[in-house]
């Protein structure tokens, strides 16, 4: 193939791919919901043109608000249309189940052939919260675990329950559990490619660092929060771009 061809041919991928990447990152909340009460910061970073991570918000009425975030296993073309298809089944059901763990088994029935015809996995942690209770209700569908921080506390714990990822199993169940957040609580929710992110010397990024990092810039806004650990974890990867796609949402109860 003629030289000039090839370069035709790289420069047509290049502005699919770009073209790609713009919906993609479109299909995401440009900004979290503005709820009294709470505050709530979110960003992706993809680690290529298009990636696998997908989180979003979804305002049942003026106290109650449901949050998602998830994870296709890869980064690339195909994690990212399972991604684009998860993002519509729950918008096209979200109404439909009650419960933050009914909302997981009914996505995984849906997902089920799609993830299995492809041998992806889908990680996802679903959280209601009540802003006139301040109580937050949640199922874990294998995802990394949120972090909670108590106001006045130095350490972090983290919020898990039982449940396995999505796509592998067809009646799956998940475990619920509920808890109440006070004025000053700061909860955390990320994806893996922070925690799995890996340093020059080959060492991972961590749970622990991540709390360290969420605790030095826990006075910030939750915008603040998020581009503090950032900043970390670029720091700890020596500079270079992420080998994993990064996203991460912040919510403190005012």
């Amino acid at each position: 193939m003629p030289r000039e061809r090839l370069l035709l041919t790289y420069e047509d991928l290049s502005r699919e791919m770009e073209t790609a990447r713009r919906i993609q990152l479109s299909l995401l909340p440009q900004a979290p919901p503005d709820l009294l009460g709470v505050r709530i910061g979110c960003r992706s970073v993809p680690a290529h043109f298009v990636g696998g991570d997908y989180y979003d918000f979804f305002r049942r009425n003026e106290y109650t608000i449901d949050l998602v975030i998830a994870d296709v296993s890869g980064h690339d073309l195909g994690a990212s249309l399972i991604m684009v298809a998860t993002r519509s089944m729950l918008r096209a059901n979200i109404y439909k189940s009650g419960t933050a763990r009914d909302a997981l088994a009914v996505l995984n029935e849906l997902l089920f052939d799609d993830l299995t015809r492809t041998e992806l996995i889908l990680t996802m942690f679903y959280a209601k919260y009540s802003i006139d209770t301040r109580l937050l209700t949640y199922a874990n569908g294998g995802h990394e675990p949120p972090l909670l921080y108590r106001c006045g506390a130095e350490k972090c714990s983290i919020l898990d329950s039982d449940g396995m990822v999505l796509g592998v199993m067809k009646g799956a169940s998940f475990e619920e559990k509920t808890i109440r957040l006070e004025e000053g609580d700061l909860v955390a929710f990320y994806t893996d490619g922070i925690t799995e992110a890996i340093g020059p010397a080959g060492e991972l990024f961590g749970r622990e660092r991540l709390c360290r990092s969420v605790y030095r810039y826990r006075g910030e806004p939750p915008e603040g929060i998020i581009d503090g650990v950032l900043a970390d974890l670029a720091e700890f990867c020596g500079g270079a771009s992420f080998a994993d796609d990064v996203s991460m949402v912040v919510m403190k109860v005012d």
